[in-house]
């Protein structure tokens, strides 16, 4: 507990830096404020030579101050320093002191500690350096300051040194502990910390670390900046070894950005009590069931059988019963079902209703951007793609539905070995991709408009297959009346005898009756739906008069 002295600090301090001026620091400074310096000694718990020169460091130090300028101030030239070296490190070793931006041995450049400046202002006892609680996130925030002083060529190596010295001197946080553990390099640690800070600032983990300007801001060599920002997305270093940090998916190195893992968020929130939360939207689709509008879909006769079954499949109480009896059986426990048709017949759609009626959230990638600009990326977010639905199976109260949404730039059939690396790297994609359906124990649904080129172990690892279909004439005349109920019975039939659309590209239609109406204020009617039918596709398609 800090108590109020009986004596001002202030005014002795102000005292002894008036009479040191080209004192030389001799016995009559020391005789004439005898009473004073003893108090302030007793005060500082330090001899009476080193409680003066506190004192006028204490005046001088609000400033670019260095011990070197104080000296002169005494009277000295600024070799003297070295006379008296041991009692100046008794000051920065006491806390009373600190290290400045652009500190070195010769001129010592320092500030006073904030904690210090407070007492003496305050004449409250010191909080000797034992009892001071520095919070990580003001250490964060002095290696911000001194990292922006490195940014601007004001100090160089020193930087390195001095976040090493925090680093070291603050090992009773399980942050620096596991910083010396895991053996980070000076650039592992500076982007680290960098990326942490950038977080903690702006009080979320929304990738708001610049990739490129990090880099750039550490190497000063643009040639060695180069081949470090190379290694970093390569993922060569601790940083990802680690599972420390990611990045974002984007074409071009200069517009990368990362954040903290989601190890490294609950590591921070778990042993330093900070809570940066961590979302997945700017990496994957989590769509939640709440939001899903429901939805009348029509199938023909074997969809229905099939999509009967899946429901049954999904649904909560059955599918755990499911994965109970085939784990006793030794049978791989997960859902894969490959629903494959003509664009626009319902497949998607129909995943979504399945996953609002069973209350499950869905995990949507689209396979497309797993297709990275970096070599040998893509297989790495393949396998990503299914660590992160672990955690969500693991964290969601229901098991998410995993939706592989058009597949088919993975599904279909393999290259021939050494055609081209776009081909290597395909086929090492589908490799990865087969190994994890050997081992899948959620939920997964793959579309694709494929029908006949679909590689066979594929064919093999996806337990149901559901072929969609345009729809038969009768439902066809129902999903017109349902998107446009204005028609009657026969004139919904009558568009359905005529065009052989799919349920998608009759929602188009009925889209564009709505914006007419809206934007022209023409009222649909059977003749402009009519028009906006042959116009869908080059004049309309005439529904073929054979089966399907």
């Amino acid at each position: 507990m800090k108590t109020e002295i009986k004596f001002n600090v202030l005014d002795i301090i102000e005292e002894i830096y008036l009479h040191s001026r080209d004192s030389h620091l001799r016995e009559p400074l020391f005789e004439v404020l005898k009473d004073q310096i003893a108090m302030l000694s007793e005060y500082l718990q330090l001899t009476e030579l080193q409680s003066v020169l506190f004192a006028n460091c204490f005046i001088l130090g609000y400033d670019d101050a260095n011990v070197a300028g104080v000296f002169r101030r005494f009277g000295f030239e600024e070799y003297k320093v070295l006379r008296y070296k041991t009692d100046i490190q008794i000051l920065f070793e006491r806390k009373l002191l600190k290290k400045g931006r652009r500190y070195d041995e010769k001129k010592m450049d320092f500030t006073v500690e904030n904690y210090v400046i407070n007492s003496i202002t305050k004449n409250t006892s010191l909080p000797f350096e034992k009892n001071i609680e520095y919070q990580l996130v003001d250490l964060l925030e002095e290696f911000d300051a001194n990292s922006e002083l490195y940014d601007d060529d004001k100090i160089s190596v020193e930087f390195i040194d001095l976040t090493n010295e925090m680093i070291d001197d603050h090992q009773r946080f399980p942050f620096f502990q596991q910083i010396r553990k895991w053996k980070l390099n000076d650039f592992e640690t500076f982007f680290l910390l960098d990326t942490v800070w950038d977080a903690v600032q702006r009080g979320d983990n929304d990738f708001n670390t610049d990739v490129q300007r990090t880099v750039n801001d550490f190497n000063k060599k643009k040639s060695t900046a180069i081949a470090t920002l190379t290694y970093l997305l390569e993922g060569k270093t601790k940083l990802t070894k680690l599972g420390l940090i990611e990045f974002n998916k984007v074409q071009f190195r200069n517009s990368c950005n990362a954040r903290l893992s989601k190890k490294m968020v609950s590591f921070l929130k778990d042993k330093e009590k900070i809570d940066l939360g961590f979302s997945d939207h700017e990496n994957t689709k989590l769509v939640q069931h709440k939001t899903i509008l429901q939805k009348t879909l029509y199938y023909n006769d074997a969809v229905t059988t099939q999509i009967g079954i899946l429901r049954n499949a999904v649904d909560e109480k059955k599918f755990t019963a499911l994965q109970t009896r085939l784990k006793e059986k030794a049978m791989p426990c997960g859902i894969t079902a490959l629903l494959h048709g003509e664009p626009g017949t319902g497949k998607t759609e129909s995943v979504y209703q399945l996953a609002k009626e069973s209350g499950r959230n869905i995990f949507k990638v689209d396979i497309s951007e797993t297709k990275s600009m970096w070599f040998g990326e893509s297989q790495k977010l393949v396998k990503k793609i299914f660590t992160d639905y672990e955690e969500y199976r693991k964290n969601e109260k229901a098991c998410p539905i995993l939706l592989f949404n058009e597949a088919d730039a993975v599904i279909d059939k393999r290259k021939p070995t050494g055609s081209s690396n776009t081909a290597e790297t395909e086929n090492a994609i589908q490799n990865i991709l087969l190994e994890e359906l050997e081992k899948f124990e959620g939920i997964m649904f793959a579309t694709t408009n494929l029908l006949t080129n679909i590689d066979s172990a594929f064919e093999r690892r996806f337990l149901f297959k559901v072929r969609f279909e345009k729809p038969a004439l009768e439902n066809a005349a129902k999903i017109w009346k349902s998107k446009l109920p204005f028609l009657s019975e026969s004139e919904s039939l009558q568009l359905a005898e005529r065009f052989d659309f799919s349920g998608g590209e009759i929602e188009n239609i009925a889209r564009k009756c709505t914006m007419n109406e809206l934007l022209n204020g023409i009222k649909p009617d059977f003749n402009e739906v009519e028009k906006f039918c042959r116009e869908e596709k080059w004049g309309g398609e005439e529904r073929k008069k054979i089966g399907f």
